[in-house]
């Protein structure tokens, strides 16, 4: 059996794993979902992922796939305060490098001794796996993430082309695991609102090149379901409903879809609806993977948030939360509902340029970058007031 490399692994396959990525952010089971596809899909025969908060010591959530109970006692009492592999991936990063390592390419001549002195070829062998390939997702002064597979020896071994066909996922896992952790860092109080907070869910689609939906979770479908104003053609692409609706929706849809061609880190998209009752705001993010050129990978995220499904939006609970002033927290609210920067200044009669400034404060209290997932944070602090 051949390892998979970028030709044979299909572009439908890798939107469907990056549509996992960022469900998993809201997905009950967290990242299982995408950890199972992706030992399935990649031929691996047991993977983990974590993340740690460093400054305490513990972590915020792991998940396994095939790794005994035994097997993970034995690592944490035995290998993994001296994980060679893990501090390779991690110096890796440190280096500036968003990549994968594999222990049979990157751990040196000495990687049999490694294994003994570690003890890491025993707990490998324990349960039946033979080589290990991991990656530094995400790093800041708080997080970290480790995002491992294991293959037995029956197995091929771990390949320089197939670790850049894995690299392709580190950028949407870090920007995923980064929302996660601010999502989780947040003390929501008291237990009637975190209960509010917990329902609180994202309807998240994949578009290809083509401008196909490739993956849909199921809360995407629900919305969808509803008559909310979306639709999807025969052909698989997503359209507005109401002619100018379309045709707005169908430029910014391309325009991400440009920037993803082109490797741009394009802005967020911004788009309301309202239909039948629903109030959606739909964000579209281009897809960034590793640079490489390969066509596989392209495309754009939508994210779905459908208001009229959720609890009413509790302007005070946004601005103690957040620490936010009165006119963060108005741009913070009119951002949900999916207005452009342009339109808040006009409704506001403020500058365009003052609205970015309060954008960027909210960015940087809330620990964000993006639109998208500036949204999707203040989302959760979505309770009846």
């Amino acid at each position: 059996m051949n390892p998979p490399s970028r030709s044979s692994v299909l572009s439908p396959e890798i939107h469907e794993l990056i549509g996992l990525i960022y469900d998993s952010v809201a997905d009950q089971q967290g990242f299982f979902p995408f950890l199972r596809r992706f030992v399935e899909v990649f031929q691996g025969y047991s993977a983990s992922f974590a993340i740690y908060n460093m400054r305490t010591n513990a972590l915020v959530g792991a998940w396994t796939v095939d790794i005994p109970d035994d097997a993970l006692a034995f690592y944490s009492e035995h290998v993994s305060h001296r994980d060679v592999l893990v501090e390779t991936a991690l110096q890796v990063k440190r280096d500036g490098e968003l990549r994968f390592v594999a222990s049979n390419l990157d751990l040196g001549p000495d990687t049999e001794r490694l294994r003994e002195e570690t003890r890491a070829g025993e707990w490998l062998a324990s349960y039946g796996a033979s080589e290990a390939a991991g990656a530094i997702a995400y790093l800041d002064g708080t997080y970290l993430n480790f995002f491992g597979m294991q293959r037995s020896a029956e197995q091929p071994p771990f390949t320089r082309e197939e670790l850049s066909v894995f690299d392709q996922f580190l950028p949407h896992i870090s920007r995923a695991v980064g929302l996660y952790t601010r999502l989780s860092h947040q003390n929501f109080q008291p237990v009637a609102e975190r209960l509010a907070l917990e329902r609180v869910n994202r309807g998240i689609l994949v578009c290809d090149a083509a401008f196909r939906v490739v993956f849909s979770n199921a809360t995407a479908d629900a919305i969808i379901g509803r008559g909310a104003g979306l639709r999807l053609a025969g052909d698989r692409t997503l359209i507005a409903q109401g002619t100018g609706r379309a045709r707005e929706f169908s430029v910014l849809l391309t325009g991400a879809v440009g920037d993803s061609i082109n490797e741009r880190d394009g802005p967020d998209r911004l788009f309301q609806l309202q239909h039948g009752g629903h109030r959606i705001t739909v964000v579209i993010t281009p897809l960034l993977g590793d640079g490489a050129g390969s066509g596989q990978g392209k495309g754009a995220l939508i994210t779905l948030y459908d208001w009229s499904a959720q609890p009413e939006v509790n302007p005070e609970l946004v601005r103690m939360t957040f620490g936010l002033t009165g006119a963060e927290s108005q741009v913070a609210l009119q951002l949900m509902e999916g207005l452009s920067l342009a339109e808040i200044a006009e409704l506001s009669g403020r500058s365009r340029e003052t609205v970015k400034y309060h954008l960027n404060s909210l960015f940087r209290k809330t620990g964000t970058r993006r639109q998208g997932a500036l949204i999707s944070l203040l989302s959760r602090s979505v309770a009846a007031g």
